[in-house]
C-alpha cells in the first residue's frame, strides 16, 4: 500500500532504507539546502522520480503545513517475525500511543538496541507520526512483531534468548545485573504491565534504583533509557 510521508526526517529516513520501495519525492521548487540535495540525491539513486512544485500545491497534498516543503510516496513498512538475533533485543506490550512509540525507536536506536519485537498491531494509520517522533529512528531500528506474549515466549525459549524482565518484585538492582551478550529486555507499556506469561519465564526480574523514595513507576521511553544506556555501558567495558 503506498502512502504520503512529510517532513526531511521522514523522507530521509526512509529513502536511507534499502528495502523501502519509493515512488514520488514531491520538493518545494523554491527550497534549496544542503539536506535537500541530499534527499533529492537519495531518490534518484532509487530510481524515485522527483517532481518539483508549488508550495501550495504540497499544502494541498498534505495533512497539515509542517511538511517543511517535502513529501514522499513509498510502500508502507511491513513487519516480520523476530529472527534469531545476536544482540540485545526489547520486548514492550502495551504501547499504545504513536508519540511513546516513536520516543521509545529514539531511545533505543541512540542506545544501540539490537531489535525492538511488538505484539502484532497495524501501525500504518500512524507511521508519519511514528518517524517523526522518533527523528527518523523508527526507520533504522530493527522493528519484529509477534503474535501475543505466548508467542514471544516461544521465540525466545526457541532461541536460547535468557529475559529480564523490569519488575521490582523478586528483583536484582539494574546495577549489580551483567547482561549477556544476546539477552531480551521485557518492560511495561504505559497501560499495563508485564504480563504473569513473562514473568514465569524470566531469567532474573531487574529493578531501577531512584535517587529518592519514590513509589511510581518511570513511563516506558525513560524505562527504556536506562536500561538501554546501561546496557551499552557495560557493553563499553
Amino acid at each position: 500500500m503506498d502512502k504520503l510521508y512529510e517532513g526531511t526526517i521522514s523522507c530521509k529516513a526512509i529513502l536511507e532504507n534499502p528495502n523501502r520501495i519509493c515512488s514520488y519525492l514531491y520538493v518545494d521548487k523554491k527550497k534549496r539546502t544542503k539536506d535537500f540535495h541530499y534527499i533529492i540525491h537519495l531518490a534518484r539513486q532509487k530510481n524515485c522520480k522527483v517532481e518539483m512544485m508549488d508550495r501550495h500545491q504540497l499544502d494541498q497534498m498534505a495533512t497539515s503545513k509542517t511538511h517543511g516543503g517535502m513529501l514522499l510516496k513509498a510502500k508502507t513498512r511491513q513487519f516480520e517475525k523476530p529472527p534469531k538475533m545476536d544482540g540485545w533485543s526489547v520486548y514492550i506490550d502495551g504501547l499504545e500511543d504513536p508519540y511513546n512509540l516513536g520516543s521509545v525507536c529514539r531511545t533505543l536506536y541512540a542506545a544501540g538496541c539490537d531489535g525492538l519485537i511488538l505484539p502484532l498491531r497495524d501501525w500504518q494509520h500512524a507511521e508519519t507520526i511514528i518517524l517523526r517522533s522518533s527523528a527518523g529512528a523508527f526507520e533504522k531500528l530493527p522493528i519484529y512483531m509477534v503474535e501475543n506474549d505466548k508467542a514471544f515466549i516461544q521465540y525466545i525459549r526457541t532461541n536460547g534468548i535468557p529475559l529480564y524482565c523490569a519488575y521490582r518484585n523478586q528483583a536484582q538492582s539494574l546495577y549489580e545485573v551483567i547482561f549477556p551478550k544476546t539477552c531480551c529486555i521485557a518492560i511495561g507499556g504505559a497501560y499495563r504491565g508485564i504480563s504473569r506469561t513473562l514473568l514465569d519465564h524470566a531469567t532474573q526480574n531487574v529493578y531501577i534504583e531512584y535517587g529518592r523514595e519514590f513509589r511510581n513507576a518511570l513511563d516506558t521511553s525513560s524505562a527504556c533509557a536506562v536500561f538501554g544506556f546501561e546496557i551499552m555501558r557495560q557493553r563499553r567495558k
